[in-house]
Formats: structure tokens, sequence, C-alpha cells
């Protein structure tokens, strides 16, 4: 809310004159000095001030005119009266007061009113017994009111300004990257403290109002100039480079240079340079790790699926062909054997897809629910009695992803559920940033104690000799929804069924 204060700050005592004071701009304080001697000529008054009412504080803005001695005794008899809360017609009153002094003297009070409605303080000024304002006077005295205010809200803008110079001040001061500002001679007109603190204190009287390359050869001076350049005439230079220093350490820099006019139209640029090493390097182990996960796939994908697939048709030949004279704990060895080159090979397949995952960019299509999940029942093992059931959602997503997702999931439910007659439901709800889509079973639930390590790499909950599984099923769900910005919440008492909610972002209109 606002106060008086938000328009002429807090007032000060002065320890001299032990006056209570405002720090109004120089301007603003000689309009209103003028405003009180323009008073004085209009309405053939002798004295004329204006004051401010801030809380309990009232505070002398301006005056003006001569005060002989038979009316300073009677305004210190006043100023004693407000002080102690006596004068009812000086800032109570809404409208304009008139009272006789008794001296030959009448005085005239008029409350000053900021168009917020909020109460300023008041003017007020003697003049002559018996000369009232007539209706002219009184029109002058409005515009004279408006006047008054117009300036007080001009200092308003004033102190908003100078508050947000001094916080812009501040924050580049406390800032950490290097930020200067540079005119089309390429000379420096400003440079915060962490740039000037890069320079000796005896070089530092030579930055401003130079180019501060006064340090460097020739040829790094022109690449800083080159880039300048590039900013003043295309608008923006961005540029990130590698410094090495004397001991052998490397550090990256982002140098950022923007050009801007100021209120007049003359062009400058702002630069900001920072470091950005920790960035640079998290981004270049990623590189790395990227390429390794590439080769590892290739290899995975070549040397590792030949030979496997190899072994299993060996296996099953041998399988085939022994499968008269061999004693029946050897074959079932056997078959043991190919259970478990059966399994390496679906766990393979499982890793290249998950390490595929955001390879490829895929564009967002229009799907419906009931029709995807049509589309990838003959994909799953679906027992006799088992009930999948759809209610109808358009959805616009990335296909291969959401299908991936949809798939695992109710795939998941099928294969853990141990009801009779297994039921699945899938339904999608639509809020202001998601699709949400329900994947609920009536299986045997999930502890809540497990809901983070399901989704975990190669984590099952039963062992895969007793439900076959690479644990990496639910994992790929998480990758796919951190990928696209998702997320997916378990619901489920670890006793009566399971609900996945997969919130799945809708796409930017």
């Amino acid at each position: 809310m606002l106060n008086i204060e938000h328009y002429v700050g807090r007032p000060s005592l002065n320890k001299h004159t032990y006056a209570w004071e405002l720090g109004l701009d120089p301007g603003i304080a000689l309009n209103l000095e003028n405003i009180c001697e323009l008073i004085l000529t209009i309405f053939d008054a002798q004295f004329c001030r204006i004051f401010c009412q801030c809380a309990d504080i009232q505070v002398l803005v301006a005056q003006n005119g001569e005060c002989n001695k038979e009316l300073a005794a009677q305004i210190s008899l006043l100023d004693i009266q407000r002080d102690d809360g006596e004068s009812p017609d000086v800032i109570s009153n809404v409208t304009r007061g008139q009272s006789h002094l008794g001296t030959g003297i009448i005085r005239v009070v008029s409350p000053v009113m900021l168009p917020s409605g909020l109460s300023f303080g008041y003017l007020e000024f003697f003049r002559s017994k018996g000369v009232q304002l007539t209706a002219k006077e009184q029109a002058v005295m409005t515009v004279l009111q408006r006047d008054i205010t117009n300036h007080i809200v001009q200092h308003k803008y004033i102190l908003q300004a100078a508050k947000s110079r001094e916080l812009h001040l501040l924050i580049s001061k406390h800032n950490h990257d290097w930020i200067f500002v540079k005119d089309t001679d390429f000379k420096m007109v400003y440079a915060n403290e962490p740039f000037m603190s890069i320079f000796s204190k005896g070089l530092r009287d030579k930055i401003i109002g130079y180019t501060a390359t006064e340090g460097f050869d020739e040829g790094e001076a022109n690449q800083f100039f080159e880039q300048d350049k590039i900013a003043f005439e295309k608008g923006e230079s961005v540029v990130t480079e590698d410094v090495y220093h004397s001991d052998g350490s490397r550090m990256v820099f982002e140098t950022i240079k923007r050009r801007f006019e100021d209120e007049n139209g003359k062009p400058y640029i702002l630069c900001i340079r920072r470091d950005v090493t920790e960035r640079e390097n998290l981004i270049r182990q990623l590189k790395v790790a990227n390429s390794d996960l590439d080769d590892f796939t290739n290899i995975a994908s070549h040397d590792l699926k030949s030979p496997l697939i190899a072994i299993r048709r060996l296996l099953g030949w041998i399988a085939e062909d022994c499968q008269d004279i061999l004693p029946s704990e050897s074959l079932e060895n056997l078959h043991l054997v190919v259970n478990r080159a059966d399994r390496m090979h679906s766990l393979l397949e499982d890793l290249l897809s998950f390490a595929r995952i955001g390879r490829v960019d895929t564009p967002a299509v229009s799907l419906e629910l009931s029709k995807l999940v049509e589309d990838i029942t003959p994909l799953l093992d679906v027992p006799e009695q088992f009930t999948i059931t759809v209610e109808p959602a358009e959805l616009v997503v990335p296909s291969v992803p959401f299908k991936t997702i949809i798939l695992n999931l109710v795939g998941n439910a099928i294969k853990h559920n141990d009801k009779e007659k297994g039921l699945v439901k899938v339904s999608c709800q639509t809020s202001q940033h998601y699709y949400e889509i329900h994947i609920t079973d009536n299986g045997p639930g999930i502890a809540p104690k497990y809901f983070e390590r399901v989704f975990q790499l190669f984590q099952t909950l039963k062992s895969r000799d007793e439900l076959e599984g690479s644990g990496v099923g639910l994992a790929v769900v998480m990758k796919h929804l951190n990928q696209f910005g998702g997320k997916i919440e378990i619901e489920s008492d670890g006793i009566e069924g399971t609900t996945f909610t997969v919130f799945w972002p809708k796409p930017k209109q």
C-alpha cells in the first residue's frame, strides 16, 4: 500500500537545526518555492508555506514571504498548537478553511491531496483580514494545488529511478561475471568490480575511457575488436574459448556481447564474460560418454549378437539330435542352457533399445488411445481369461516412445498378474499441462518401499527363474519420460492391484 514515503522518501532530522527535512530533488524543491512566491503575488499574501505530513511528523517543505514579529508570534502559537494536536483546521479538513487570527490577518489553509487519494499535507498562507477568497481565486488555488501534486508525483518517479539505478549497480557489483560496456570507439564506459579486479591497481585508472587492450599483443587485441564489430553490426556475438594459464591450468570462458542504444539512440555494446569451465567440462565428459555408448552399441549389435545367435542355433540342434539318447537330467540341463541363451539374447535386445533412447527425433502425431492398445496387444502374451479395457481418448504424442511406454506398462500388468481373471484398465485425463494416462490392474500390487526400486535398471521383484524378465522395461519407461519432460507415479498398497499414472507433457500451442 502506498504511503507518503513512496513519494518523498523518509524524513531526516537535521542535527544542527533539529528540524525535520525531506531530501527532495533540488529542481522540485525550487519549483515548490516558486509556487509559494506565486501565491504571494496572486493572493496579496504576506507569507506562504507548504507542509508534508509523514505519519506523526510534520515537515516544512517550502516557504516564501516575510514574517514580521507580530505574524511570527501568531505562527509560533499555531505551530505549538499543531504539535499538541489542537489545530482543528489543518490537515483533517478536506476542504479549504479560513480563520481570523485576531491581528488583522486571515489564515487560509488548503489540504494537498495526491491522485491516489493519499493526503500529502497542506498549503497555508496569511493575508490581510477581511479579504475573502473570490471564486476566481479559488479556481486559481485548485490549479496551484494540482501543480504541487504533479511535482510530488514527479519526485516519486525520480525516487524510483534512483532506487532502480542503485539496485542495478549493486547487482552488477556483486555479480561474479565480468560486465562492461563499450562505445563505438571500443572504449570502456563502464566496468563492474569483478572485471576491474583482474587488473593491477596501477592499471585500473586506465580502464574507463580506454580500450583496455593495452596489455595485450596486437593479434589478441584485434580478436577482441573483431567480436566487438560483429556485435555492433549483427546485434550479438557469442564466443566460447579455452584460456590456459601459466601454471598449465585450463579455464573456459563464454563471452556474450549485445548491442543496445541509450535514450538518445547512441549505440553501445554490453559485454558479459563468465566462467563456464565446470559446465563445459561436464558437456565434454557427456560427449565422451555418448561416444563410448555408441561404440558399445555397435559392438553389442555386431560382435555379440552374431555369436550368441550361433550358440543358440547350435544348442537347439544338439537338443533335437540328442533328445532320445541323453539322460533326462542331462537333457534338462541342456534346456536350461538354451533358456539362459534366450534370456541373454532378450537382455541384449533390451539393452540396445535402452541405449538408443533419445538418439532419434520423433515428431508428435495424433493417436487414439484405444487403437494404440489394440495394436500392441498382439505383441503381448495375454491369457485367455484376461480383460483389457480402454477408455477413448485422443492424444498428440511422439508415436514410438509413447507406444513403448504403454507396451511396457500393460505388459508388466499382464505378466505379474496372479488372478484367475486378470484385468487391466487404461484411461486418460487431461490437465492444464499434461495428459494423465492411468494403467490400473487387479494384480498383487507393489509395496510402497519398492516404488523407486522398480524403475532401476535390471531390478525385478521376483527371481528370473520364477518369472522371466530382464528388469529393463520400467527403466526404459523412466528414460523416455525423462527425455520428454514427463513423470510417472505409482499408487498401490502392495496387496490389491497397482495404478501407474503417466504424466506426458501436452504439446505447446
